[in-house]
């Protein structure tokens, strides 16, 4: 039975769609938790969506705002706003291209850096708080279905 077949007779705006994003907001505010209660990178103040920043440039999936604003769904002044916190706790800087002096690149400091595994700790934390009782089969098989939810779209 194809998928098209299935979602004809399953109502996943009434299931999935919610489910999605209840997840999305327990992994956001847990993190947020999680970041203030570690002794390691509470001094920083940094929240989730500014873990969820700095991941992206170290990463390479995103290295201006503009990228990260299509990468996150945010609004241009609210990640403006964003970067600007995170530039004044000294995690990420804006460097100007050389090509154009318009645009900027965004770069991760070694203060990020050095923070970064501390802060990917606490998301660690709260995946395993919220993955519990669910087997490691489970976790892969919700993987390859985000993954190909991903590609198609």
């Amino acid at each position: 039975m194809s998928i098209t077949h299935e979602a004809k007779s399953v109502d996943l705006n009434g299931t999935l769609a919610p489910l999605l994003s209840q997840v999305r907001m327990a992994m956001l505010s847990g993190v947020d938790e999680e970041l203030l209660r570690d002794e390691a990178v509470a001094s920083l103040e940094v929240t989730a969506a500014q873990f969820v920043i700095i991941a992206n440039v170290l990463k390479g999936h995103a290295n201006s705002a503009c990228e990260l604003c299509k990468y996150m769904d945010y609004d241009r002044g609210a990640m403006s706003r964003m970067i600007d916190r995170l530039e004044s706790k000294g995690l990420i800087r804006r460097v100007p291209l050389a090509h154009t002096r318009r645009s900027v690149a965004l770069e991760v400091t070694e203060a990020g850096r050095a923070a970064f595994p501390k802060m990917q700790a606490c998301l660690t934390k709260v995946l395993n708080r919220l993955l519990k009782g669910v087997t490691k089969t489970q976790v892969r098989e919700v993987e390859k279905t985000l993954k190909l939810m991903l590609a198609n779209s």
